[in-house]
């Protein structure tokens, strides 16, 4: 039940391919032994009203939240956040040092107790059994 929210400046389209971010961030969770397909869900959430540090018009930024199961262990959730990171690094290229821009990264744990999960991917799809 791997849930990762991308929440991002609505300037921040001016600039890099948003859609091609989520991409490549939906595919650097998957990448992680630890985290099944069937279950992955990532999404962008455009923000319209924002303010960053100054308030300039021109500053941006990128949220990335992982909420995973906190069973996985430390270890595992470090090496996703980590993974996460790299690929907002390559979605963002050389943007930061071009333009202001904040970028986060966070991995929550979610205790196993506290979840409702139902998932019917894996009966559709014969590549998620």
């Amino acid at each position: 039940m791997p849930h990762v929210f991308i929440e991002y400046s609505s300037n921040l389209e001016e600039h890099i391919d948003v859609a091609e971010m989520l991409q490549t961030l939906h595919e650097a969770a998957a990448s992680h032994p630890s985290i099944p397909l069937a279950g992955l869900r990532t999404r962008a959430i455009r923000s319209e009203q924002y303010l960053i540090a100054n308030g300039n018009s021109s500053n941006m930024f990128v949220a990335v939240i992982a909420r995973l199961n906190g069973d996985r262990g430390h270890g595992p959730l470090i090496e996703v956040r980590d993974l996460l990171a790299e690929g907002l690094q390559r979605s963002l290229g050389d943007l930061m040092q071009e333009q202001p821009i904040a970028v986060s990264v966070e991995v929550q744990p979610i205790e196993a107790a506290m979840r409702v999960n139902e998932n019917s991917m894996r009966d559709h799809y014969e590549e998620l059994r």
